[in-house]
Formats: structure tokens, sequence, C-alpha cells
């Protein structure tokens, strides 16, 4: 077993919680302990141990986000040798800070199982997505007509290890197929099938869906999270607050895929209409979890940090934004047993950034250190590692 200590100026190990310095120690894969340096426990405080410094630092949890595609680029060529991508991207990733990331539909010839290797992020896959013949992303080899169709994409995912299901409600804006990012793709009894499917082998469903009318099936029909959420008719926006009233009942999340470019965005989704929306939801109860839809054309895997000041546009304190993109995510994804806090039993998935992100979250875009379940990836020069103390 390894165990290393990190010693830094700050500790965060949840929103509230800081340590000022503060130690943390991991055992292996784990956090075995966190806290003030005088009150190390004996048991570590020993010559024995590898000691990283931090001076000036704040360590925190791994950043995690919620919405991505390591199987694509991010330019208008993103659909050639995809499985060639995942390492490539999965490195961004790592060197970005983000330990955790959900990765929303891939082509059908990428290999999910070459995403899940334990010592680098930790991936929810969700396969091949869900669409219709000639709908969005039609040519990733996941389009169904029937019952059987569905129940033998939803049991491909699976056997390849999916952690999530997708379905494309709506179509979209990058596609090559023809549907319309403002209609729905499905009939209801269509999507409900799909819903079955997950549900039978107990996994979530995340829909895409921009447009009013497909919101409005994805939450008839029971999704689990609703990716996009832009309210977009064919002539403009229009959200429905008796909608959004029930995706505060259902606890749906709404993962809104702000990236870097969003508050400066002033074509299709000018920001101040987007700001408005969420403005909105928020206000209604609306659980949002950061994700940057990275891979989409002008959305590199290792921008995620910089989306994440747009969200104190939204009322959202630096502090509050940290909490969102790590230990609210992670519950929000169902994985905050494992990740999302520094605390004693949870894996060792953590960063460490120059100076104080609740404070300054620019500082998020430039991680000094990154670990995941304790496997030790990247280490910079202004940090130093000594093998005893």
């Amino acid at each position: 077993m390894t165990t290393r200590i990190l010693d830094a100026a700050r500790v965060l190990t949840d929103l509230g919680t800081i340590h000022t310095p503060g130690t943390v120690v991991i055992d292996d894969q784990r956090i075995a302990w966190s806290g003030t340096p005088d009150k190390l426990p004996d048991t570590w405080n020993t010559d024995s141990h590898q000691r990283i410094r931090l001076p000036g630092a704040t360590v925190l949890p791994g950043l995690i986000d919620a919405h991505v595609h390591l199987a694509f680029d991010q330019t208008p060529t993103r659909h050639s040798a995809a499985a060639q991508k995942l390492s490539t991207a999965a490195g961004q990733l790592l060197r970005a800070g983000i330990t955790t990331a959900r990765d929303l539909g891939a082509p059908h010839q990428t290999d999910i199982s070459a995403t899940t290797d334990t010592s680098g992020p930790r991936l929810l896959a969700a396969g091949v997505p869900l669409t219709v013949p000639g709908g969005h992303c039609n040519e990733f080899g996941g389009s169904i007509t029937t019952s059987a169709d569905i129940d033998r994409i939803v049991a491909r995912n699976i056997k390849r290890g999916a952690a999530w299901i997708k379905v494309m409600v709506t179509g979209g804006f990058t596609s090559r197929g023809h549907s319309s990012p403002y209609e729905p793709q499905f009939t209801n009894a269509q999507l409900s099938d799909i819903i079955a499917a997950a549900r039978e082998h107990g996994l979530p469903v995340a829909a895409h869906a921009h447009g009013t009318a497909g919101i409005t099936q994805a939450v008839a029909a029971g999704v689990d999270s609703i990716e996009h959420c832009t309210w977009m008719t064919e002539d403009g926006f229009h959200l429905d607050q008796n909608i959004v009233s029930a995706i505060v009942e259902q606890r749906i999340l709404v993962c809104p895929t702000i990236n870097h470019r969003a508050r400066h965005a002033s074509g299709r989704l000018p920001w101040p209409v987007r700001r408005a929306h969420l403005d909105a939801m928020l206000s209604a109860g609306v659980q949002i979890v950061p994700g940057s839809d990275a891979g989409i054309p002008h959305t590199p895997h290792h921008m995620y940090a910089h989306s994440l000041p747009a969200y104190t546009d939204l009322g959202f304190s630096p502090a509050q934004v940290v909490d969102l993109a790590t230990r609210r995510a992670a519950e929000a994804l169902r994985v905050g047993h494992l990740t999302g806090t520094l605390t004693a039993g949870r894996a060792a998935d953590l960063i460490a950034v120059p100076g104080d992100p609740t404070r300054a979250l620019h500082t998020l875009t430039t991680p000094i250190l990154v670990m995941t379940s304790g496997h030790l990836h990247y280490l910079d020069n202004t940090a130093k590692e000594d093998p005893q103390r």
C-alpha cells in the first residue's frame, strides 16, 4: 500500500470545510484522513511516507464534467477514427483537473471498456445513443424502429459497460441527419419503451432535448436528466412553467451544457436568453449539473474549468460553483458515495490549484497536481515531492 501525504495552504474537503493550512493523507486509492497538520495522527506523522508540499495551493476534490464526448473531435471532422481519440481525450481531461466525467454518446465502434482504466478519470459512459433512422447522431449506429431494436441496443451498451442510457429525444445542430432540434424524434410509446428497457437493467436515462416539445415529452416519459434543455421553438423560445414544475417534482436533473464560449454567445443561443431561462429554473428549484459538451466543434476537452465562471452570472458564489462542480455533481450523477468530497473512505480523486478557488475561480484552470483513485497523474514543478519528511 502506498501512502502519500499532501500539505497545502488550504484543503477544501467540501462546501464550508476548509482547513488552513491543511493536510490530506492518501492510503493506496482512498482518502484516509484530512485536517490541519497539527492534528495529523501519529500513525502518519513519521518519516516513512511520501510527502508532497504544495505551498500557496488549495487541495480540493477533482472536477466533474457531467457531459462530454471522448470519441469526438472538437473540430468539424469529429467522426473519424473515434476509438483512437479516447486516450488523448482522457489525458486532456486529467490535465485539466477533471477526475470524473459522464460520456454521453459515442459511435458504435467505440470500445467503452477502453475508457474504464482504473488509473484514469472515472468515466460514466452511455455508449451508443438511441435515435431514429436519419435522426440526430444516426451515424453512430443507434437508430431504432422496433421494441426489439431498443432491447438490442440497450443490452449491447450495458454489456459494454454503460452506466447511463442516452436518448436523442429531439434533433440537434451538429448531426448529419435531417431531424429538427425543435421537434421530438420518437413517438411517446417508443420513448416509454426506451426508458423501460433502461429501468429493467437499473440504469438512468439522459435525454438530449433542445425544443420545448421534446422537453415536455421527456418529462412525461420520466427521464432522469435533460441535456441542453434550451426551450427552443422554430420561431424562438418558450419556457413552460408547468413543465419546469414537473421537472422539480420528478427530481429530473438538468445539464445545460454551458461551455467556455457560452457567456459570449449571440447567435442561436444568446447568453441573456439562456441566463433568463436558467434563472427561472433555478428559482423554481430545478437541480442543475454542470457539463461542457466537450468534443463538439470548438469545445476542447480541457476547457471545462473555463466554463465555470458563467455560473456566477446565475447567482452562485465562487465557493458554490466549486461545490456544484464537485460534491453536488457527484451526488447528481449517483457517485457521491465514491467521489466528490475529500472524506475518509472516498476515492482519492483530487486536484491542487494555485491560490484559493473559492475566491478566484480562474485558479481551477491551472491545476498543479491531479490524482485519480490515488494515481498521481500530474505534478508540476511548483510542488515538491519528498520520499521522506
